[in-house]
């Protein structure tokens, strides 16, 4: 269906736009082309057919925002944050939903928006309440490789990995809140965790959503696979507990069994009582004691690096926004821009 005949069909179902809620769209990714701006200039329009008010958040990087320029002057309430070289798509994530000011906040990924209807996915996760991840139709698992070992090791962690799903989310404000609470958002956002007090739901995508690969999306997955160990730290010092308590019990009955050899015989060979009742127990003991130990100090450093704060990676923003002036038009009432706390009243 083209353009036209999307916008026609919107306003067969809704003529007017809902005035009830504010949304807010964010892509991080947005390639400076003439093509992606037609896109998101006519999801734009159309997104303007059922939300009276919205905001469209890009994040790009300070060495090129002056291509996005004439974006930002051909779409009102579009918001242009620049960011300081060096961070990543999942930290540009972040930082989009961090600025985001609306009730329910879209957390885009440009190559999936061919193949998702945005504006449907915004409705279904303003009327269920819930974080709505886009997933495809057609499930398609992948058994081997790299995404095996990330689904078993997200899943252990504690987050709902599956590579089915798309990067594409929709989230209530109060949710939103709770996931960048997280030691983690990236990830968080990606692979939401696994608590009762985050509802989810799923936006099926009929169309044949292609896997990616290469090595641009293999560098994020080693990311999220780094990620991921780093929350196996508290299952894996579970085990090196028990494992470590078995290993004493070991030790204590192969001291017991070295105590009546050295008691029974006469004739051993030099160190051997001494080899046989430390090197091999030890030496396995501290090989797993030191892997959970390194584990849970990763964790620990990656809390202490995340709850810094995100803004000061933003240089400045560039935005064209008139939000209170559409509430002012929409109540009849005239702002004196010189006097901000005298309203005129013209009923």
């Amino acid at each position: 269906m083209d353009n036209d005949a999307t916008r026609n069909a919107d306003l067969m179902i809704d003529p007017k736009p809902r005035k009830d809620v504010l949304v807010s769209i964010c892509f991080s990714d947005l390639p400076a082309t003439k093509a992606a701006f037609t896109t998101v200039r006519d999801f734009a329009q159309r997104l303007d057919l059922r939300f009276h008010f919205r905001e469209i958040i890009l994040v790009v990087d300070e060495n090129c925002h002056e291509d996005y320029l004439t974006l930002v002057e051909q779409i009102a309430d579009l918001r242009l944050l620049t960011i300081r070289l060096g961070s990543g798509y999942y930290g540009r994530r972040v930082i989009a939903a961090e600025e985001a000011i609306g009730d329910f906040i879209l957390i885009g990924n440009f190559d999936e928006i061919t193949h998702i209807d945005l504006v449907e996915m915004l409705e279904q996760a303003i009327s269920e309440n819930a974080i709505l991840i886009a997933t495809r139709s057609k499930r398609k698992y992948v058994h081997s490789g790299l995404s095996t070992l990330i689904i078993a090791l997200g899943r252990a962690a504690g987050f709902k990995v599956s590579l089915n799903d798309l990067q594409t989310i929709a989230l209530p404000r109060s949710q939103l809140d709770q996931v960048l609470l997280h030691s983690d958002p990236d990830l968080a956002l990606r692979f939401p965790p696994r608590d009762a007090r985050l509802p989810l739901s799923f936006f099926y995508v009929d169309s044949n959503m292609p896997f990616r690969g290469g090595l641009h999306h293999l560098k994020r997955r080693i990311e999220l696979l780094q990620k991921l160990l780093v929350y196996m730290a508290p299952t894996l010092l579970a085990v090196v507990t028990l494992s470590s308590t078995l290993l004493t019990l070991l030790g204590f009955g192969f001291a017991v069994y070295v105590v009546g050899v050295r008691i029974s015989l006469d004739n051993l060979a030099p160190g051997w009582f001494t080899t046989s009742a430390m090197l091999s127990l030890s030496a396995i003991f501290m090989g797993i004691s030191i892997l959970g130990l390194s584990l849970g100090l990763q964790q620990v450093l990656n809390h202490i690096g995340k709850s810094k704060n995100k803004l000061e990676k933003i240089a400045h923003e560039i935005n064209r926004i008139d939000i209170f002036g559409k509430v002012a038009s929409d109540l009849n009432v005239d702002l004196d821009r010189d006097a901000p706390h005298v309203a005129k009243d013209k009923f």
